[in-house]
């Protein structure tokens, strides 16, 4: 019997790069959506608190206090995990500006959804 050699086509080749250059393609932008997808529920679950411990905080604003200022300090308390976010959201309903009068214990919980915090320092 005599030994048959397989010969590929120029065709078959091409199909094989083109394959290889869209699975180089698929797989990067696969991750990529997996991290923002990743991303979102974690925002979207401190914003909510979907899934977050219950826990009593108590959290002393000595002087009034910047939107960033109160987002890091809640953030350093364990009320909320994303200041970035905590400070956009405070914008979006106009509550920078009421922050100039908060000064006094706030007794929070780290399982409050944003709309519950702002209701509670309010």
């Amino acid at each position: 019997m005599k030994h048959e050699e397989k010969q590929y086509s120029d065709r078959d080749r091409r199909k094989a790069v083109s394959f290889g250059r869209a699975f180089g393609i698929i797989i990067p932008l696969c991750l990529l959506g997996a991290l923002l997808a990743g991303l979102v529920v974690s925002v979207a679950n401190d914003m909510y608190a979907f899934v977050k411990p219950d826990r009593d905080v108590t959290v002393t604003v000595d002087a009034p206090l910047s939107d960033k200022e109160l987002a890091l300090l809640l953030q350093k308390s364990g009320v909320i995990n994303n200041a970035f976010v905590f400070q956009i959201y405070l914008r979006s309903k106009g509550k920078s500006e009421e922050l100039a009068s908060l000064t006094g214990e706030l007794l929070l919980n780290s399982g409050m959804s944003y709309r519950e915090i702002l209701l509670e320092i309010f």
